[in-house]
């Protein structure tokens, strides 16, 4: 586990938590609007009733920091890897964080890493990604270049939101990802995420096209833009004597 960041005095760390506004929850027509609502149950029902789906393709290189590290007073940043079951386990109480035992020795299993933003010793954000192909939906995988991270779990607490901590913390995401090698990072959002494509861009990647397949029962076909295949990615099936057009 590899801890960085500072502990701010403890008048300073309550000042930031009583600035911090209580978000109640809000419908998605409300936040995005009729149309972007309706886009949204189109894409839904593509993806359940008929095994379509559509996403972005999202990448940016990674660019380590220049110099000392960021230091947000009141928050620290560890990166949590195989062997680090227990003390994230035991950091990520917040159920609404989706962090269980099961999907952590899962994903660290694979080689995957969690890196995570802490409060008064507690998960408040956190990012996942990926060296290795990864399961997506209905038994179908994405894999990517060698020299890619595939961030594919990330979730802020509502209360944390608008601080925009996971872009602060980046640059310590991608110095651990040039550690291993990796230049360069990629993901993938289905097209009716709004929220996940604005946050995405704000954290300096770029849309270089759509990718996506259709996976029901035994067809599987999977199709690419041209500007998504100049990405060394794919999705496919294993095992599967189904079509694939890339």
């Amino acid at each position: 586990m590899v801890g960085h960041g500072s502990n701010a005095d403890g008048d300073r760390s309550e000042a930031l938590v009583n600035e911090i506004a209580v978000h109640k929850p809000v419908r998605y027509r409300d936040r995005w609007g009729v149309l972007s609502a309706i886009r949204h149950a189109l894409i839904q029902r593509l993806a359940y009733t008929f095994g379509i789906r559509i996403y972005g393709i999202y990448t940016r290189p990674v660019e380590p920091p220049v110099g000392p590290g960021p230091v947000v007073p009141g928050f620290i940043f560890r990166s949590y890897a195989a062997g680090d079951e227990i003390p994230l386990l035991a950091a990520a109480e917040r159920p609404e964080l989706g962090i269980d035992e099961t999907f952590v020795r899962n994903a660290f299993a694979k080689g995957d890493v969690c890196d995570a933003i802490h409060y008064n010793g507690q998960i408040v954000s956190f990012h996942w990604a990926a060296f290795n192909a990864t399961h997506d939906h209905d038994g179908v995988f994405i894999e990517f270049g060698d020299d890619y991270r595939y961030n594919y779990f990330s979730y802020t607490l509502p209360e944390f939101r608008g601080r925009h901590l996971p872009r602060l913390f980046k640059p310590l995401r991608d110095l651990n990802s040039v550690a291993r090698g990796r230049t360069r990072c990629i993901s993938y959002i289905s097209i009716d995420n709004d929220a996940s494509m604005r946050a995405a861009e704000g954290n300096g990647n770029r849309r270089v096209g759509f990718a996506g397949y259709v996976a029901r029962g035994p067809l599987f076909v999977a199709f690419r833009t041209p500007g998504a295949r100049n990405c060394p990615m794919r999705f496919f099936k294993p095992k599967s004597s189904a079509t694939s057009v890339n």
